[in-house]
């Protein structure tokens, strides 16, 4: 039988209960968020106050994308009610591609 997909949460459950922590929806968004960056997408879409940008983080061996902010006033994310979506991220397999340039010397 093959075993169904995890969840993002159940990642994130599984690494944080490995390492001695709890499950609560803070350490879980601390974990993801502070994970290892192996791909940030170069487009950045632009509020007033802040940024979103999709992020790719390595969690035990899972790539996980999420939205992440960008702030680039004074406040932070609590001040202006942003948070992260646990929900809206998502596991992403790497992929490798080759590209060949032409060009003329």
């Amino acid at each position: 039988m093959n075993e169904a997909p995890k969840t993002v949460r159940q990642v994130l459950a599984d690494y944080s209960k490995s390492k001695g922590y709890g499950d609560d929806d803070d350490i879980l968004t601390e974990i993801l968020t502070e994970g290892k960056t192996v791909y940030t997408d170069p487009y950045i879409d632009m509020h007033r106050w802040y940024g979103i940008q999709n992020v790719v983080n390595e969690i035990d061996g899972v790539f996980i994308m999420f939205s992440d902010y960008i702030i680039t006033g004074d406040n932070g994310m609590g001040d202006m009610d942003l948070s992260y979506d646990l929900d809206s991220a998502k596991i992403v397999t790497r992929k490798e591609r080759t590209v060949i340039e032409v060009y003329y010397e």
